[in-house]
């Protein structure tokens, strides 16, 4: 009989090297099986990603239903959030014979009046916390910082039609800065995370990495 051991670890990492190597195979060799048996797995996936979202509509239900069930503070935009996002998923039905799916004109008004706008006023709170960590980032307390804060004033002023009528060598020197240091400094970051990646799918692969096994246990 198998062993509760055996249950909870061996075969859920079996399973994910399995289907790891399924989906890394084709891009080394021309196996058309292998391949088939891929584009099946990505269908799956998206069939869970699908499920996944319906489990998020279950739970915004039960949230915000609660919410309105017992008139917590702010009660009624939960009473918004679960109307307009009723209206959407009905309208939304890809459904063309009886005039649903995305050309709807309800939900393309909402979309366009609704959701862009929110999107919108997201970003922009957002442009304060930047501007914040900035302020803290652009502090000339060394070297490395102070030339940290003269690129970001260069760039900065390079975005400004004020400074680049009256000259248009920041235009090139922001260029310099985009070309040179950032473009090395990005490669840098790149191939360290694909180090890392590569590093982590190897010790997920041996077993070794066991943080997506329900804790991460060892034994």
């Amino acid at each position: 009989m198998m062993s509760e051991g055996l249950k909870r670890i061996e075969i859920p990492i079996i399973l994910t090297a399995i289907f790891t190597l399924i989906q890394v195979i084709p891009y080394y060799f021309d196996n058309q099986l292998i391949l088939d048996v891929a584009d099946r797995l990505n269908a799956w996936v998206l069939l869970i990603v699908a499920m996944a979202t319906a489990v998020g509509l279950f739970s915004i239900f039960q949230v915000h239903g609660k919410r309105v069930q017992r008139q917590s503070e702010g009660w009624y935009y939960s009473v918004i959030l679960l109307v307009v996002m009723v209206v959407m998923a009905l309208t939304g039905l890809p459904i063309e014979s009886i005039g649903l799916g995305t050309d709807n004109a309800i939900y393309d008004f909402l979309f366009t009046n609704v959701q862009t706008p929110l999107g919108s006023t997201m970003y922009s709170i957002l442009a304060f916390f930047i501007a914040s960590a900035a302020y803290r980032a652009f502090r000339a307390r060394n070297v490395e910082a102070s030339i940290v804060l003269v690129a970001g004033i260069l760039v900065v002023i390079s975005n400004a039609p004020f400074f680049t009528s009256m000259w248009g060598g920041f235009i090139t020197i922001r260029e310099w800065i985009f070309d040179v240091p950032n473009a090395s400094t990005m490669r840098g970051v790149l191939m360290g995370a694909a180090l890392g990646a590569v590093a982590l799918a190897t010790r997920t692969l041996l077993g070794i990495e066991r943080g997506y096994l329900r804790g991460g246990g060892e034994d």
